[in-house]
């Protein structure tokens, strides 16, 4: 009989929640990446402030996101609308430019040879 109680609480509880996790994410950040770029600040550098420097750089002509660290002290991002697939090559360009990272390179899968 508790089994069942509980059984019951289980699922009146956890369905929504799985739901909701399986549901497409809703609002501004709900658009698919651009384009995943590797940077590597010059000096170490928190994940906020890789951002903030990268959307700096790039201004109102592209979203910056935040992905995740990686080795070495470089981080990778996603850039995000209002950018378009044909203007990545130009702002990496402009990162590249621009003191505050070390290198800058588009994410790419690796090929096997």
């Amino acid at each position: 009989m508790v089994l069942n109680r509980l059984h019951v609480l289980l699922v009146a509880t956890g369905l929504p929640i799985l739901t909701a996790c399986a549901a497409p994410p809703a609002g501004p950040d709900a658009a698919l990446p651009i384009a995943a770029v590797i940077v590597k600040p010059r000096a170490a550098a928190a994940a906020d402030d890789v951002t903030r420097t990268a959307q700096d750089r790039l201004g109102r002509d592209a979203g910056v996101r935040y992905v995740r660290p990686l080795a070495g002290g470089a981080h990778m991002l996603y850039l995000m609308a209002p950018a378009k697939r044909e203007q990545v090559p130009a702002l990496i360009e402009r990162l590249r430019a621009s003191d505050a990272f070390q290198y800058v390179e588009l994410d790419s899968m690796m090929k096997v040879q």
